[in-house]
């Protein structure tokens, strides 16, 4: 892997970091707590309306580097959780 690739990867995962732990590091629904499992919620179901407002270059997805620094910059806004991927899946049936 080169050095920039392994440089943006220690970066998101330290932004990554700084979000769970804020946002309590495990499945608000489950419990599950296995990092790699987790993943960042919008609360209200939003979050497509939300991605486009933060960043509109990326038509369906926006780089989760790009959603933690938001989420840090803004001070770690209410209307988040921690889902974990199934129960977030589970969440939008």
């Amino acid at each position: 892997m080169s050095k920039h690739l392994e440089q943006n990867k220690k970066y998101r995962l330290r932004l990554r970091k700084e979000v769970m732990n804020h946002y309590g590091e495990k499945c608000n629904c489950c419990g599950e707590n296995i990092f790699e499992f987790l993943a960042i919620d919008h609360i209200d179901g939003k979050g497509n309306e939300h991605r486009k407002q933060i960043d509109n270059k990326y038509k369906h997805h926006i780089p989760s580097t790009v959603m933690y620094r938001w989420l840090i910059k803004n001070n770690f806004p209410d209307g988040f959780q921690i889902l974990c991927h199934n129960c977030n899946i589970a969440k939008h049936h």
